[in-house]
């Protein structure tokens, strides 16, 4: 029981601080991310919140890559909900905005790498 239960701690607490370190990126006035090719900010939104969708997907499931449906849908909701709740919370930092294609980015990102998840433990499990 201690393995399963201290496993289960350590991801929840890595989901929380990856958390924390969204919002605290989130938080600041201005990124000064250097701009190397347009759309770069929709595939750094796309890569942190599918990131953030697999951690969550872990974190809520009993066993290291044996994750049910329900755990799949859990993920989606939580990790678009904090996505959403992050963009409106950007409306109220100088300079920083409220974007739908951000939204859009981060709910792209969470369902691709939900479904590159779901894919590769299928066919784990087949073999």
């Amino acid at each position: 029981m201690g393995d399963g239960l201290g496993r289960k701690i350590f991801f929840w607490l890595l989901l929380i601080v990856y958390s924390m370190v969204i919002f605290i990126f989130s938080s600041q006035p201005e990124v000064g991310v250097e701009q190397y090719f347009y759309g770069q900010d929709k595939v750094m939104h796309f890569f942190t919140y599918g990131i953030y969708a697999f951690l969550c997907l872990i974190a809520l499931s009993d066993k290291i890559l044996i994750f049910k449906l329900f755990h799949y849908f859990l993920a989606l909701s939580l990790s678009v909900s904090y996505g959403i709740f992050n963009e409106i919370y950007q409306c109220f930092i100088p300079e920083r905005e409220f974007s739908p294609g951000d939204i859009l980015a981060n709910s792209l990102g969470i369902i691709t790498f939900l479904i590159l998840v779901y894919i590769f433990q299928n066919k784990k499990l087949k073999r």
